[in-house]
């Protein structure tokens, strides 16, 4: 297994090199490499093919799918993830989101904003005019709509905060968000001052850095994974994904502050998205996924699924005997990945280490 492991292309440590810049357009909890799903691809499947990712996240697969060439599909429940795949698998040019930035800027300038209405929570984190000119955009930006705005919403998520001049809160972590009282008292001891920061600036700077966007479009959905209704029956060529682990991540309550921005509730995203610590009722999940996934998956076609192991258990061995042997999938392959700690998000603002997985077994499954 060792060797085998050492073959597999993302492990190369000049795979990075082939990483497009737009994979870092908003930073996201349990993310893979783009060289994970690019391995895949290449592997599995040909230009002109669809490739889905059924839990798409930030939008990794589909994008690196869209780079080669190939139809990147995308789908996920969670609102920001869902964002983030729009808004890779449909790029806009860089003139079209200059120019849209330049617009909105002027629409801004002519606008009277009032920030006294926000809450505690949100004025704590910004300076006044940089507050301003989010809720301004935070109203105007139509990015259910518009691929252009979509981009430039995603590109807010990903400087929304963090630790340096590229952000625009207070310092503080960029992958996820403290919790409220946490952040509160933690400005408060080190008596941290918002910075004066210019969104518009900041946007317009960072999109200097994005390579030119892919010539292939692709589709992003916001479904619940068992009903993926708007994909036809065998019109998949290739899957890749990595499925929510038995209760690990807090998507809503760690991504509060961007959910924010577009109008969202934390609790209500986290009621919404599947998490159990319960091995039945995870199976359950998994089985009716994988259903549904075979439904649209072409004959003889595969299915890459990443999963982590939780709390020393080998949970891919459980997903595979009770939920895709059982549907009749065929294994052909079960690689173990080794996490480096140093790739996982574990110490930030002094947190403590966590609970994240330190091996991912690779599930290559045939229809």
């Amino acid at each position: 297994m060792e060797n085998q492991l050492l073959q597999l292309s993302w492990k190369d440590p000049g795979s990075k090199k082939l990483d497009n810049k737009l994979h870092g357009l908003c930073s996201y909890m349990a993310m893979f490499p783009p060289g994970l799903p690019r391995h895949f691809i290449e592997q599995y499947s040909k230009k002109g093919e669809v490739v889905l990712d059924p839990f798409s996240g930030r939008g990794t697969t589909v994008l690196e799918a869209c780079l080669m060439e190939r139809i990147g599909m995308g789908n996920d429940r969670n609102p920001l993830a869902h964002l983030l795949t729009k808004a890779k698998s449909n790029l806009p040019s860089k003139k079209r989101a200059i120019d849209r930035i330049n617009e909105l800027q002027e629409e801004f300038n002519l606008e009277k904003n009032d920030i006294n209405s926000e809450k505690d929570n949100i004025k704590m984190l910004f300076h006044y005019l940089t507050l301003k000119q989010l809720l301004f955009l935070k109203k105007n930006l139509r990015w259910k709509e518009k691929n252009v705005d979509s981009f430039i919403t995603a590109m807010i998520m990903g400087i929304i905060h963090g630790g340096s001049e590229g952000y625009l809160s207070i310092k503080m972590p960029n992958t996820f968000s403290m919790s409220q009282n946490y952040i509160k008292k933690y400005i408060k001891t080190h008596n941290l001052q918002k910075p004066k920061r210019d969104v518009f600036e900041i946007l317009k700077k960072r999109l200097e850095k994005y390579n030119e966007s892919p010539r292939i479009k692709g589709k992003a959905y916001n479904l619940d994974v068992r009903n993926i209704y708007s994909i036809k029956d065998n019109s998949v060529d290739l899957i890749i994904t990595s499925p929510p682990y038995t209760k690990v991540i807090r998507y809503g309550q760690f991504n509060w502050i961007r959910l924010w921005f577009l109008d969202k509730k934390a609790k209500d995203i986290d009621g919404k998205l599947f998490f159990t610590q319960s091995i039945d009722r995870y199976s359950k999940f998994i089985f009716d996924t994988l259903k549904e996934l075979k439904r649209v998956l072409k004959p003889n076609k595969k299915l890459i699924l990443i999963v982590g192991d939780i709390k020393e258990k080998n949970l891919a061995e459980i997903v595979w005997e009770r939920c895709a042997k059982p549907l009749g999938f065929i294994l052909v392959d079960n690689i173990e990945d080794r996490i480096n700690d140093s790739s996982k998000v574990s110490k930030i603002w002094g947190a403590k280490k966590g609970n994240a997985t330190k091996i991912d077994r690779i599930l290559v499954l045939e229809k």
